[in-house]
């Protein structure tokens, strides 16, 4: 017994829907609130659709019956439409955007379908990768926009609503992928038997993207395995007795087939039951009104509208959050530097005096290194003049140094100074004057002026030039 997609649930409401195989003599419903059958099917025989008005009489009261027999006023239908009320063609169409592409088939429908006369309801979907400038593969299908008219209108005077019209090939791809759902996933070949002829469908990656027609049972089997290959996957539904001679066939052929699980042993034997109970399903082309077209763009439209208005809305919070944070963190800086302004201040002052503490410190450093050490000055007078001789004075101004003494040769501390490190423009500031002294000897008393160097020579250096050219002062 199969209950799994007996009844399905519209996306985003709690309606359950109904799913419906429509043929051209039979109704065949599926629906998890048919308690009294086994399998949740309910049946209706149908008269074939008349050749003229807006009505199908015969479809508004199995319609009836199967709202009666659901126990309900009102409902939704999917429905799949079985042949020959449809008609699906693999085409390879020029690469157009899903819109285009129904208005082209829609505007040529007799020139791609076999069976199209008057006004028809298309749809299409892709078969493979969109190439740019190359052919495109789809999987096409059409229907008479009066027989559609017709379904809609017995069903809305039998209190239901139509969500979504397909061909029945849809329904039995999904059905395939439900039936074989790890091979689907990667490449899978369904054949739906039927006592008429063999329906061999292509699906790859969950999607139907191709379909071919053969003879009923055996007698096409040489061609059914040369379409599928000696490697292929095949998955076999539909009657019974075509079902057993196609794969005792191809097994003999050397391609094995495999049957559905027990789960959907029952709904898989036949095929207007199996297309019931995936009636709206996507997998494959669904065929589009005018009516539902507009309805779609008006959705979409909608949908657009209300994405951007909400995007906008986000970027206008987004920017007021974020707006929001830059004056609070504005705020925050501005508390820090208000805590931060008294220690700032103070580092400032004491930078300030500090730089000043520098400047004072260069200057006397300057000062320093330009002023004479008369330490060194003095060690070097006292080391450069002669043993005999003594100072009686020493004045200095600036770098100038006046040196007053008694010797007993004037002229040998002229000599030593003059060769004296750290002394230039050695010269006489007085007359030499001979002098008498308390014990009675006689002492020659001199002034001598001279330059001190900043930065003396080494000693053993050449003594300056202007040392070579100083004048001796006239001895008395």
């Amino acid at each position: 017994m199969v209950t799994r997609v007996a009844g399905r649930a519209e996306p985003g409401s709690k309606k359950i829907q109904t799913g419906i195989a429509i043929s051209a003599t039979e109704l065949c419903a599926v629906d998890i609130r048919l308690r009294g059958a086994g399998d949740r099917a309910w049946r209706a025989p149908l008269d074939p659709p008349p050749t003229e008005g807006a009505s199908w009489p015969s479809l508004t009261s199995a319609l009836a019956g199967l709202a009666n027999a659901l126990g309900i006023g009102s409902g939704t239908l999917a429905v799949s439409l079985m042949p020959p009320l449809t008609e699906v063609r693999q085409l390879e169409l020029p690469p157009l955007r899903d819109d285009d592409l129904q208005r082209l088939l829609l505007r040529n429908a007799a020139r791609y379908f076999v069976g199209a006369r008057g006004a028809q309801v298309v749809g299409a979907s892709a078969a493979g990768r969109r190439v740019r400038s190359s052919p495109a593969p789809v999987i096409a299908a059409s229907a008479s926009a009066r027989m559609m008219a017709m379904i809609h209108v017995a069903a809305e005077q039998a209190g239901f609503v139509v969500a979504a019209v397909a061909p029945s090939e849809t329904a039995w791809a999904a059905a395939a992928v439900a039936m074989w759902p790890a091979v689907a996933k990667q490449n899978l070949h369904a054949i739906i038997a039927h006592d008429d002829r063999t329906d061999l469908l292509h699906v790859e990656s969950g999607r139907l993207v191709g379909l071919r027609r053969f003879r009923a049972g055996a007698a096409d089997a040489a061609m059914l395995a040369d379409a599928v290959g000696r490697a292929a996957r095949v998955g076999i539904a539909g009657s019974v007795q075509p079902r057993r001679e196609i794969a005792q066939a191809l097994g003999a052929l050397g391609v094995p087939t495999t049957l559905p699980a027990s789960e959907w042993a029952n709904a898989s034997e036949r095929a207007d039951l199996l297309a019931a109970h995936f009636a709206g399903s996507d997998v494959g082309p669904v065929l589009r009104t005018e009516d539902s077209v507009a309805l779609e763009r008006a959705r979409a439209r909608k949908t657009t509208t209300i994405t951007f208005a909400a995007a906008a809305a986000l970027i206008v919070a987004a920017a007021a959050i974020e707006l929001w944070g830059v004056h609070h963190q504005l705020d925050l800086v501005r508390r820090q530097r208000a805590e931060l302004r008294p220690a700032l201040s103070s580092t400032l002052i004491g930078r300030t005096t500090v730089e000043a503490t520098y400047r004072h410190l260069a200057v006397l450093n300057g000062i320093e290194r330009s002023t004479p050490q008369w330490a060194a000055v003095i060690t070097t007078l006292s080391k450069s003049i002669p043993s005999d001789a003594y100072l009686t004075a020493i004045r200095s101004r600036d770098d100038s140094l006046i040196v007053d003494g008694l010797a007993e040769h004037a002229a040998r501390v002229f000599d030593a100074l003059e060769k004296a490190p750290g002394l230039t423009d050695v010269k006489a500031a007085a007359a030499v004057r001979r002098e008498l002294q308390e014990d009675g000897t006689a002492l020659d008393h001199f002034t001598i002026a001279a330059r001190v160097l900043t930065n003396p020579p080494v000693r053993g250096t050449t003594t300056p030039a202007s040392n070579s050219a100083a004048t001796r002062g006239p001895r008395q």
